[in-house]
């Protein structure tokens, strides 16, 4: 479904300055249906693959596809949820939600009822009047993917949704975005730099090395679904989590691991 073949992508600054190669030769396939998680430290690139796939940037060299197609500018049928809610300040909740509908369709393409479900299945039920101000961070970033999901996308493009959410709110955002994964079967691509939430969420990794980022390991997470939350307790789990951190931290010895 979308496929990265020998991508790379440099940032040229001042003439005669050497360009910055944020990712070198990546080449990744992702099917239908699947939720790929990718990990890695700080600056290794995940960002950077996530635009390309949003078609917010252009491969230096090589090919970034959906379908076959050459991926040139953002469609409708790929979402993105950034780590920031972005909402628009002077918007109701109800309204936040509805904008891709309407940016496509105007008012009169808003399904009302279509509009109710989806209030309700955020739990937002009561807050459709508020303003974005008069939310917590986990409400307000439950209207940005309740905005994503309204448009009905084919892919669901997340980076690092829930990076500024206190731990509890995370995990249940987590718990949240898999019980919604379920029922709608979008695409995803997740970018995080938490291990153990690639784990818990994927159905495979991919973990990339510091800048210019290669993948290190693409590993299929084999464990069952619906995943609860005491699965993070299970050996089956900390081994993945083992695997990761060992490519991610070889410079570690792994008793020191985990």
């Amino acid at each position: 479904m979308i496929e990265l073949a020998e991508v790379t992508k440099a940032y040229y600054g001042a003439k005669g300055q050497d360009p910055l190669v944020a990712v070198n030769g990546v080449s990744l396939t992702i099917q239908d249906g699947e939720f790929l998680a990718i990990v890695g430290p700080s600056g290794c690139g995940k960002t950077t693959l996530l635009n390309l796939v949003a078609g917010f940037e252009a491969p230096t060299q090589g090919r970034v596809e959906l379908d076959q197609e050459a991926i040139t500018r953002p469609g409708p049928e790929r979402a993105v949820v950034f780590q920031q809610p972005s909402l628009l300040p002077w918007m109701t909740v109800a309204e936040n939600i509805a904008f891709g509908v309407m940016l496509k369709a105007g008012r009169v393409g808003v399904d009302p009822h279509q509009l109710a479900h989806m209030v309700h299945m955020m739990g937002l039920d009561g807050f459709e009047s508020h303003r974005p101000y008069q939310l917590s961070g986990g409400m307000q970033q439950r209207v940005a993917i309740a905005r994503a999901l309204m448009t009905e996308p084919r892919i669901l493009l997340m980076d690092e949704p829930f990076g500024a959410l206190d731990a509890q709110t995370r995990s249940d955002m987590q718990r949240f975005l898999l019980e919604l994964w379920k029922v709608n079967r979008p695409t995803v691509l997740f970018v995080t730099h938490d291990v153990e939430e690639a784990v818990l969420l994927g159905d495979r990794v991919v973990v990339m090395t510091a800048r210019p980022g290669q993948i290190a390991l693409d590993i299929v997470i084999d464990l069952p679904r619906p995943r609860q939350w005491d699965l993070v307790l299970s050996h089956e789990f900390n081994q993945y989590k083992r695997r990761i951190l060992q490519v991610l931290r070889p410079d570690r010895k792994s008793s020191r691991i985990g």
